[in-house]
């Protein structure tokens, strides 16, 4: 829709981008805020500003990797285009695994339950996670197919990543709504007694369900290769949904 929110001189600010980090820093401020209230201190203030920042790190480094996996094509010319971020071009699932990753080294070095950390940051990346699809929308990547339904999107804006002048499924819109659903759902059961596990291994399953529907509308070519008619997101969904399953089965 509208790929850059301003622009002054030389500086230029993404809307991508712009998302990401709102995204971010709204998942940060939820839990912080939710350290303040909790009786059980899983991790300090501190910890969780320290966390953050590996996370990003992590996080933006297994996205932009995945990507250019999926997409080797995009970089062949120019290499240069690895480290223009606010162009697009991070993949939600290689973002998560690296900071699955970290997260993992982090509980065995601390020894912190992972169960316990997990559930404290579920809602946070159900919210985190919407409102990054947001900036999708604006700066047109991951967009859907063509398709005639009342509530199809058209983006005009040259700069956008998406197909213009034509009506699309608003896909980044789908995941974004989707994941704001879950968000509140974990944040009503995280208020409710529950076993160790639940709202993480829930955020799996959930999340797994809405990532593989959604990919079936999505007609950018940045879905990768196919294997077996299924997307790699796809592949990554079905894998996520049986450690979520595994997960919540272990407990009962």
């Amino acid at each position: 829709m509208h790929p850059i929110i301003f622009s002054i001189g030389k500086l230029t600010i993404f809307s991508y981008g712009f998302f990401i980090a709102l995204a971010f820093f709204t998942a940060i401020a939820y839990l912080s805020n939710q350290i303040k209230k909790s009786k059980e201190k899983i991790v300090s203030q501190d910890e969780l500003y320290s966390l953050f920042v590996y996370i990003i790190i992590f996080g933006i480094i297994g996205a932009r990797l995945l990507f250019i996996f999926l997409n080797p094509q995009d970089f062949a010319l120019d290499f240069m285009l690895v480290f223009k971020l606010w162009k697009g071009g991070l993949t939600y699932y290689g973002g998560f695994i690296a900071t699955v990753i970290f997260v993992l080294v982090y509980v065995i070095i601390k020894k912190i339950s992972i169960l316990k950390l997990g559930d404290f940051f579920a809602p946070a990346l159900a919210l985190g996670h919407a409102i990054g699809r947001i900036g999708c929308f604006f700066a047109g990547c991951c967009y859907g197919k063509k398709t005639n339904v009342a509530w199809s999107v058209i983006f005009r804006d040259k700069s956008s990543l998406a197909d213009l002048g034509v009506r699309l499924h608003p896909t980044q819109l789908y995941e974004a709504f989707g994941n704001f659903l879950i968000f509140f759902l974990l944040y009503f059961y995280s208020k409710k007694e529950r076993e160790k596990g639940f709202l993480i291994s829930f955020f799996f399953i959930s999340y797994a369900v809405l990532k593989f529907t959604v990919e079936f509308f999505r007609g950018d070519p940045d879905r990768g290769r196919q294997y077996f008619g299924l997307s790699v997101s796809q592949i990554l969904s079905l894998i996520l949904f049986i450690i979520g399953a595994s997960m919540a089965c272990k407990k009962k």
